[in-house]
């Protein structure tokens, strides 16, 4: 196909497709359909095999000390900070001396358990905030473990599909209960999975110790044993107090049959953070307030009530913007940000008693904190994807026809196209696209065929009614090949001289860049430094082929797969 583009770019696998996302996009045909949840509502179910992976690269980092917080014991100006003590906090986190105890604030994970994708030096995961913790014990600092929630986002679009994000979703809270986190914040996305399923999934996995705080929100029947409006957490000689507000136009929003759950004891902030700050107060030492909704929302509300310590807000950007969390409110509250994907956490030294009350710092995770992390990797590496592989995510795959191209043409693979093409055949079969299924296989990670997240990039057709489902039935379409690029190629194969065929597969540099077709797999995560023009060099076809033999032109019927 003289001026068509093929089998395209390196690093690490194509797409299934990508122009047909856009057209199906511009024409509003939904990516997934959305499963019946209904019946996981409101009631205790037994524990299931029911949380997303994925990215970017950076630096160990940790804030300057805060300035002081004047607050609940006026404290001097902010240029008096307090020194550290010889021997105490060298190394890592020296900033924070040695403090009392240690709250530590995570959230907005948005379902990356660790970092995802074919690139290296990415940050992130849970492996490393679980050494960070283990870090923590071993220096003998007490701490108190919160999550701003948002541990899932968008499962109905997510790339491994609605099922997969629901076991994922199910690891994630497992991982935080093996974490002993004291507290998580009920977010609106996480609801996405469905409310009734995602309020079982908590109820089978939280455990004793950690439980589920919306301020504004009346626990529902059945799930008291989860749901706090405030909890007071000990930690040493340290008590903080701790509470949390959900955004209630995002839970009105929601498209659940059962969010009547959520939203029939549902009030406004202003009804009831009041009197949850002053039943807090004479109790804490501390008072920390998350705010699962907009920033502007979290800022409101910090300064509305300058009794709360510490204000967690959720991020506008995947990364923190400044390492020196902002003190608000004169000095008095810490508003602070982690981020998203979960590549940082707040470390927030606590000196009860003292002049400088606070100290906060932004952590970094990154190889420092490289650890065995033995049982976190069993969790959501080996267990996840044994039940991956059991739930059988990829075979069961909600797939659907082929939008944009010739009607009911279906995908044959590259063998097939080899017999008319076969030195385009030849250049496809050097590039890394040609290997991408054979580079799952050898991936550190155990199981990761079974991972729908990883094989909608490394086979050809995924989400197709007529392309890649398993190694057994489709292995003709393993790796990124043709078709990802120019489509399914059946009706063209039999009628090779037919030019609306030809036409509906043909795909030109300019056309493929401009619709930015590789970055659906070469993107942020995967592919950070991905340029079109300088990696298509690589995989460019253009007249590698004659056409002159007369079989090419005969067509033929793709064999029966």
């Amino acid at each position: 196909m003289d001026g068509t583009i093929g089998l395209f770019a390196t690093e690490c696998a194509g797409y299934n497709s990508a122009f047909d996302r856009i057209a199906r996009k511009e024409e509003g045909v939904e990516l997934m359909a959305r499963t019946d949840l209904r019946p996981w509502a409101a009631v205790a179910l037994s524990a299931a095999a029911l949380v997303y992976v994925g990215c970017t690269s950076s630096s160990p980092t940790e804030s300057k000390p805060s300035v002081p917080a004047p607050g609940k014991a006026a404290g001097p100006a902010a240029s008096a900070k307090k020194p550290v003590p010889a021997g105490e906090g060298s190394g890592f986190l020296a900033s924070l001396g040695k403090p009392a105890a240690v709250l530590v604030v995570t959230g907005e994970m948005n379902g990356y358990t660790e970092p995802c994708g074919c690139t290296e030096g990415q940050i992130g995961g849970l492996l490393r905030r679980f050494d960070f913790f283990e870090w923590l014990a071993k220096k003998g600092w007490p701490s108190v473990r919160v999550d701003l929630g948002g541990l899932t986002k968008s499962p109905a679009s997510a790339r491994g599909g609605f099922e997969q994000a629901k076991i994922k979703f199910d690891y994630s809270i497992k991982a935080l209960k093996l974490l002993k986190y004291d507290a998580i914040a009920l977010a609106a996305e996480d609801m996405k999975v469905g409310v009734g399923e995602a309020l079982a999934l908590y109820l089978n996995s939280l455990g004793e110790r950690t439980k589920l705080v919306a301020a504004n929100i009346e626990p529902p029947s059945g799930f008291e044993a989860i749901f706090q409006k405030s909890r007071i957490v000990e930690a040493g000689p340290v008590k903080v107090g701790i509470t949390a507000i959900v955004d209630p136009d995002a839970l009105e929003k929601l498209s659940d049959p059962d969010k009547d759950l959520l939203v029939a004891g549902l009030k406004r902030p202003g009804d009831v953070l009041p009197r949850v700050l002053a039943e807090l107060e004479p109790k804490s030492d501390y008072q920390v307030l998350m705010v699962q909704g907009p920033p502007r929302m979290a800022r409101t509300l910090a300064e509305s009530y300058p009794g709360f310590d510490v204000v967690v807000s959720t991020s506008e950007y995947v990364d923190v913007l400044t390492h020196d969390p902002e003190m608000i409110n004169g000095g008095r509250t810490l508003f602070l940000q982690v981020g998203q994907k979960g590549k940082y956490l707040g470390a927030v030294g606590l000196y009860p008693g003292e002049s400088e009350r606070i100290r906060p710092a932004i952590v970094t995770l990154n190889t420092q904190f490289d650890g065995p992390a033995a049982p976190m990797r069993q969790l959501i590496r080996d267990d996840y994807r044994e039940a991956l592989r059991q739930m059988g995510v990829v075979a069961d795959y909600v797939r659907h026809d082929y939008v944009g191209g010739v009607p009911g043409a279906t995908f044959v693979g590259a063998e097939t196209c080899k017999s008319c093409h076969p030195n385009t055949f030849m250049k496809w079969s050097t590039t890394k696209h040609a290997r991408a299924f054979e580079s799952l296989l050898h991936d550190k990670k155990p199981n990761v065929i079974y991972d729908a997240e990883c094989i909608t990039c490394h086979t050809t057709g995924f989400e197709y009614t007529s392309g890649y489902k398993s190694p057994e039935t489709t292995a003709y379409l393993q790796g990124n090949q043709c078709e990802n690029c120019h489509g399914p190629g059946s009706k063209h194969i039999a009628e090779p001289d037919r030019a609306e065929y030809r036409t509906a597969m043909a795909l030109t540099p300019d056309k493929a860049d401009r619709g930015q077709l590789c970055q659906h797999c070469h993107d942020g995560d995967n592919s950070p430094k991905f340029e079109f023009g300088g990696y298509y060099p690589q995989i460019a076809h253009k007249g590698l082929d004659k056409y002159d033999d007369p079989k090419v032109h005969r067509g033929r019927n793709p064999s029966a797969k």
